[in-house]
């Protein structure tokens, strides 16, 4: 049996070594095995599935994950139009200017002029004066008729003393028919000088009631839309204070629902291990039981090189170089004394 050979160009050495006839039976077994397990066909894994499949959870957090990822973060958008609204409130609020305060017209109070004086005396004061002159006229000519009748029983009715007594008569009607009407109207021209004064009054009156009336009203005003101005800062302010609070929580729901995926996502990939372990260990269980029958065989074949075969003849010759025949002998030695000659 050839174990090995080497060779120049034209000549090889071959080296036989021959083994005991009784362990014949035992090597021939191993090759009978060794062939036949050889020829048998290939055989797929029965298993089916040898990766694990992604779990519900890990989809769930895949799912949950492009949902974070398609919605945004419109609370973030949200606070933004918040705060850039506060920003605007403030601007408002502060570029207003101080409240303008308007004068008050007062309207001239007038003195007691001709026009005043004829719009303020009574249209019926010459008609009182006439009807004064009128009872004048009336006594003097009650008088007159007295002289009259007293001069004709005296005999001296158109005498020079009679015409004295009649011109002094006419003389106290004249005047008093003119201090009649002189009374009337400096009695008409006190009352109205005296309701001119009391016109003016009231209307000064009025005018001072008005101004301050003009003032406490521009005054509130005034006041009213600087509270206005702050109420609308401290809007602002509180608009800003929330717009910041609704961004952080947002930013907080963000977070739990990024670490709620998270946590589902190693639930699933730890059931998707156990589920690799799982079909690991199958597919373990079939490559050794699919290796059975060679591992036995190797086994057997341990046996038969823990053997006595040290008896065995070794015999060295040079023949000629034939690297067909090489090449055979080469490959039955492999094939035919693989396990039981391992290692000798």
């Amino acid at each position: 049996m050839s174990l090995g050979s080497s060779g120049g160009s034209t000549t090889s050495t071959v080296t036989n070594t021959t083994i005991p006839k009784q362990f014949y039976p035992f090597f021939e077994r191993v090759l009978t095995r060794g062939e036949a397990i050889s020829n048998q066909d290939y055989t797929p894994y029965p298993g089916g599935e040898r990766l694990a499949g992604v779990t519900g959870d890990t989809t769930q957090s895949y799912n949950m994950v492009r949902d974070m990822a398609g919605r945004g973060m419109p609370g973030t958008q949200q606070a933004m139009g918040m705060t850039q609204n506060a920003y605007d409130a403030a601007g408002q609020a502060g570029a207003g200017g101080p409240y303008q305060f308007s004068e008050f017209g007062y309207s001239d109070p007038g003195t007691f002029s001709g026009q005043a004086i004829g719009q303020y005396m009574s249209p019926f004061m010459q008609n009182v004066v006439n009807t004064q002159k009128m009872s004048a006229l009336e006594d003097f000519q009650i008088a007159n008729q007295a002289r009259n009748a007293q001069a004709s029983q005296a005999g001296a009715f158109g005498g020079s003393r009679f015409g004295v007594q009649q011109g002094m008569a006419e003389r106290d009607l004249l005047s008093r028919t003119n201090q009649i009407q002189a009374e009337g109207l400096q009695k008409s021209y006190e009352d109205a000088q005296r309701m001119f004064e009391q016109d003016r009054a009231a209307r000064m009156a009025t005018e001072q009631a008005r101004a301050a009336e003009l003032s406490r009203v521009q005054s509130g005003q005034s006041a009213e839309n600087y509270n206005y101005a702050n109420f609308g800062l401290e809007r602002a302010r509180q608009q800003a204070a929330l717009a910041d609070q609704f961004s952080q929580l947002e930013q907080r729901a963000r977070a739990g629902d990024v670490q709620a995926a998270q946590l589902l996502q190693a639930q699933g990939a730890q059931q998707q291990a156990q589920r690799q372990a799982s079909l690991d260990i199958g597919y373990q269980d079939f490559l050794r039981q699919l290796d059975f029958p060679m591992a036995q065989l190797e086994r057997y074949a341990s046996i038969l090189h823990g053997s006595p075969v040290a008896n065995a003849t070794t015999q060295t010759q040079q023949v000629p170089y034939n690297p067909i025949q090489q090449a055979l002998g080469m490959g039955i030695s492999a094939l035919g004394l693989y396990n039981a000659y391992k290692g000798v």
